[in-house]
């Protein structure tokens, strides 16, 4: 029991060395819940990925056809997105930077589902083979299906359904050793508004006060341990 606490608190710090407030900025508002399970949450992620991909590819005219409609997987949508670079690259295509960095949110993530695919437990249900995993298996049928994941693994996920396709104007990171960063976007910097930013500060104060009372009660969880 000793060495499970030990494993826990250490995962705990891990956690805590640093936080992390994002202030995004979206088109219109939806009441609508996140789905309450982390297959439904990727499901739905992965769709809104689809729809922006989509977006993103008619918005700057690129010649080379990507078939939206056949990403099924995390694994279909990072080989459209490897391919499409390739072909940005060779033909010397510059995304606007909004939608460069929404490229660069998907691929990062597909690319940590891939690196989570044997730590992540799968269950198959209904005929979906032994083989699959999170990265490979066709999210649309995630009622045949049942994920197990540590609470990290919970985090980012809900994490990067929280932050969508949308764009983040203001990010304040704190390091556990008192490096704090804080980057703003240029359009907005350049244009900034007044409720976005008093928005910012009050999030950021709360966030502050709630990652100390978290370092505080870790600190005495590992006092115990150690007695």
């Amino acid at each position: 029991m000793a060495s499970e606490n030990k494993f826990v608190v250490s995962k705990l710090l891990d956690d805590l060395t640093h936080l992390e407030i994002n202030t995004i900025i979206k088109k219109g508002m939806t009441s609508t819940p996140q789905p309450e399970e982390i297959e439904g949450v990727l499901s739905v992620l992965l769709s809104d990925y689809q729809e922006r991909l989509g977006i993103i590819h008619n918005r700057n005219s690129i010649e080379k056809k990507i078939d939206v409609e056949n990403i099924k997987s995390y694994k279909d949508l990072y080989e459209i997105l490897h391919d499409l670079g390739e072909y940005m690259d060779k033909e010397k295509i510059r995304l606007d930077d909004r939608d460069f960095m929404i490229i660069l949110r998907m691929k990062s993530f597909c690319k940590y589902l891939e690196s989570r695919a044997k730590g992540i437990k799968f269950s198959q249900r209904n005929g979906i083979t032994e083989q699959e995993n999170i990265y490979t298996v066709k999210m649309r049928e995630f009622a045949k299906f049942r994920l197990e994941m540590n609470s990290r693994d919970r985090v980012m996920i809900k994490r990067l359904y929280d932050l969508g396709t949308e764009r983040i104007v203001m990010q304040t990171r704190f390091g556990i050793d008192g490096d704090v960063i804080t980057r703003i976007e240029e359009n907005f910097a350049n244009k900034p508004k007044q409720v976005v930013l008093d928005l910012h500060e009050k999030h950021t104060d709360l966030s502050v006060k709630y990652w100390q009372s978290l370092v505080n009660i870790v600190k005495d969880l590992v006092s115990g341990i150690k007695r």
